[in-house]
């Protein structure tokens, strides 16, 4: 498995609680606890996927989901919030969050939404790779045509 994860929570009970859940399944769990240090590490370091609040010291979490994904546009990044609104769903959905989670998290919920997001991830990759390999097809067969 080996999925990188990052978890961008300022209440440190919640972020060490989901880091330990998410470990147990095999993921590599790396925290940050605002988002100013997130983006530094989603400079330095590449995730499969990103978990964060919205309520965080400094910018919010849907600035970094859009910080996030001006630089990586196919990162998936799940928001989580204690204070749930239709709003901030939109907001969060409309500018490329893959799920909206409200807190309290439960352990189950937040492991099937990580494994369901890493297949959507993965499947991703596998239809961009077989993309590329289409066109080189294509490219091959033109110039055989040529011959």
């Amino acid at each position: 498995m080996n999925e990188r994860l990052l978890i961008v929570e300022d209440e440190e009970t919640l972020c060490e609680s989901l880091k330990r859940v998410l470990a147990k399944e095999g993921y590599v769990v790396h925290t940050a606890g605002d988002a100013e240090t997130a983006l530094r590490t989603f400079g330095e370091e590449a995730y499969d996927l990103v978990i964060t609040d919205i309520i965080l010291p400094g910018i919010t979490g849907i600035e970094l989901l859009k910080k996030m994904k001006e630089r990586l546009p196919e990162q998936i990044v799940i928001i989580t919030t204690a204070y749930a609104s239709l709003e901030t769903a939109v907001e969060a959905l409309r500018n490329g969050a893959y799920d909206y989670v409200v807190k309290p998290v439960m352990h189950e919920e937040i492991k099937q939404i990580v494994r369901n997001a890493l297949m959507q991830r993965a499947l991703q990759v596998e239809n961009a790779r077989l993309r590329n390999e289409i066109e080189a097809l294509k490219k091959m067969l033109k110039e055989h045509e040529k011959k």
